[in-house]
């Protein structure tokens, strides 16, 4: 099976608790609140994960635990490809920053952004 394949069989639960963290980092970069740290973070039940060159980008990743071997599977393999929705939410060392939520359906994150 094919790693894009395998991103469209996932079924995250409690979805809304990862969008909910996905806008509040938007909110964070946009209010330059964000501390900015390469690598990833275990929050518990998430990572963020934070890539410095991603398509020329800062990539800001909320990752739910359940799909992290998958969406390190694809960081890996995909290394000049977005992993999924992103939006731009700023700039940062002269780079654009892009925070995406893995493994949620782009149209459901999309919804869920109140600005």
């Amino acid at each position: 099976m094919k790693i894009w394949d395998k991103l469209l069989e996932v079924d995250v639960e409690d979805k809304e608790k990862y969008i909910e963290v996905f806008v509040d980092i938007i909110k964070q970069v946009k209010e330059d609140r964000f501390a900015f740290k390469i690598g990833d973070v275990d929050e518990g039940d998430y990572y963020i994960v934070v890539e410095e060159n991603r398509m020329n980008s800062y990539f800001i990743h909320v990752v739910p635990k359940e799909v992290y071997d998958l969406f390190k599977e694809m960081q890996k393999e995909a290394t000049d490809e977005f992993l999924g929705f992103s939006v731009i939410a700023g700039k940062f060392n002269g780079k654009d920053i892009r925070i995406s939520c893995f493994g949620i359906p782009c149209n459901l994150a999309a919804k869920f952004m109140r600005f």
